[in-house]
C-alpha cells in the first residue's frame, strides 16, 4: 500500500513537473512570438517611417525642383518681356533719321526739365532772389530780370506751361476732331454735309486775329487759351479723318463684315480707327507746334496768364524793357526763352517729318533737309 502511494505520488509530481515544463515552453513560445511580432512590428514601423521619409524627401525635392523650374521660367519670361519691350522701342527708334533722333532727345530733355523743375532750380520763379538785371554767375546761372527774379527758374517752369498747353490742345483737338470726322464720314447724310460746312467756315476764318480778339474778350487765363486754340484747331483733323473714313468704308472686307452683321461700333473700333490713328498722331504733333507758337504769341502780346511763367510772357517782359537793345541785358534775358522756343519747335518738326515718313510708306522723302 505504501509503495503504491509513493508511486502515485511520484507520478503526480512528475505530471506536475511535466505540466510546469509545458507551461514554461508555452510561455517561452509566447514570449518568443510576442518578441517576433514586436520586432516585425518595429521593422514594419521603421520601414514605413523610412518609406514616408523617402516620399517626403522626394516630395520636397520635387517641390524644390518645381519652384526652381517655375523661377527659371519666370526669369526667362521676364527677360523675354524686357527684350520685347526694348526691341519694340528700339526698332521704331532706329527708323528715325539723325534729325529725328535729335528731336526725340531734345523733347525728352525738355520734358525732364519741366518735370524736375523744383529739383534742378534753386529759386522760385515768382520770388525776388537777386539784384535787378544781374548778369549770369555762380548764384544765378542765366542772371536775373528787372525785378531780380531768376531767369533759369523761369525757363524751367515756363517749359511746363508750353508743354501743358501744347499737349492739351493737341490731344483734345486732334483726337476729338478725328473722332468727329470718323463718325461723320461713316454715318454720312445730312450730318456729314453739315459738318463739312462748319469745317469749311472754321478753316476759312483768320485764326490768329480771332485768337487775339477772343482772348482779349474772355480775359487772360490758361483754360481760356486752351479752349480758344482747340476751337480753331479741330477742323483739320476732322476733315482728314472724314476723308480717310470715306475711302476705308468702301473696302471689300468692311462691306463683307457689315453684310455678316458686324455692328458699326465694331467696324469703327476694329477696322477703321487703327488705319486712321497713324495719321492722327502726325497731326497731333503738328497741332502741338501750332498751339505752342500761338500761346507764345498771345503771351508776347500780353494776352496770356500774367500769374503763370511762360516763355512768351518772358519775351513780353524783356521786349517791354525800354533799353533792352542798348544794353547787354538782352543776352541773358531775351535770348534764353527765344532759344528754347525755337529748339522745341525744331524738335517737334523733326519728329513730325520722320513720323510721317515712317507711318506712310508711300511718301518718299530724302534724308536730311
Amino acid at each position: 500500500m505504501i509503495k503504491d502511494t509513493d508511486a502515485s505520488g511520484n507520478a503526480g509530481i512528475l505530471s506536475f513537473i511535466q505540466a510546469l515544463n509545458i507551461n514554461k515552453t508555452n510561455i517561452i513560445n509566447r514570449v518568443n512570438r510576442i518578441g517576433r511580432v514586436n520586432r516585425i512590428d518595429r521593422v514594419n514601423r521603421i520601414g514605413r517611417v523610412n518609406r514616408i521619409d523617402r516620399v517626403n524627401r522626394i516630395g520636397r525635392v520635387n517641390r524644390i525642383d518645381r519652384v526652381n523650374r517655375i523661377g527659371r521660367v519666370n526669369r526667362i519670361d521676364r527677360v523675354n518681356r524686357i527684350n520685347k519691350i526694348v526691341s519694340s522701342v528700339s526698332r521704331p527708334f532706329s527708323r528715325f533719321s539723325t534729325e529725328g533722333k535729335i528731336g526725340i532727345f531734345g523733347i525728352l530733355c525738355i520734358i525732364l526739365m519741366a518735370v524736375f523743375a523744383p529739383v534742378i532750380t534753386t529759386y522760385s520763379p515768382q520770388r525776388i532772389t537777386g539784384d535787378s538785371l544781374e548778369p549770369p554767375g555762380f548764384g544765378h546761372i542765366l542772371g536775373t530780370d528787372e525785378l531780380g527774379m531768376d531767369i533759369w527758374s523761369q525757363i524751367c517752369y515756363g517749359a511746363r506751361m508750353s508743354l501743358t498747353i501744347g499737349l492739351a490742345v493737341a490731344f483734345i483737338s486732334g483726337f476729338g476732331g478725328g473722332a468727329i470726322g470718323i463718325l461723320a464720314g461713316y454715318i454720312g447724310g445730312y450730318i456729314d454735309q453739315g459738318l463739312m460746312r462748319v469745317i469749311d467756315v472754321t478753316m476759312a476764318l483768320p485764326s490768329f486775329p480771332l485768337l487775339i480778339v477772343i482772348s482779349a474778350f474772355l480775359g487772360p487765363s490758361i483754360l481760356n487759351v486752351i479752349l480758344i486754340l482747340v476751337l480753331f484747331s479741330w477742323a483739320k483733323p476732322a476733315r482728314i479723318a472724314r476723308s480717310q473714313t470715306l475711302s476705308l468704308k468702301k473696302n471689300s472686307y468692311i462691306i463683307a463684315a457689315r453684310n455678316y452683321g458686324a455692328k458699326p461700333f465694331y467696324l469703327l473700333w476694329r477696322h477703321i480707327l487703327p488705319e486712321i490713328l497713324p495719321v492722327l498722331f502726325v497731326l497731333v504733333i503738328g497741332i502741338s507746334s501750332h498751339a505752342i507758337v500761338a500761346e507764345a504769341g498771345l503771351a508776347f502780346l500780353g494776352l496770356g496768364d500774367p500769374t503763370s511763367k511762360s516763355w512768351g510772357m518772358m519775351l513780353n517782359h524783356a521786349t517791354g524793357f525800354r533799353s533792352i537793345y542798348f544794353t547787354p541785358y538782352w543776352q541773358w534775358w531775351l535770348l534764353p526763352p527765344l532759344f528754347m522756343l525755337i529748339f522745341l519747335l525744331l524738335c517737334l518738326a523733326f519728329i513730325s517729318r520722320d513720323m510721317e515718313r515712317i507711318l506712310d510708306p508711300k511718301l518718299k522723302m530724302k534724308k536730311g533737309f
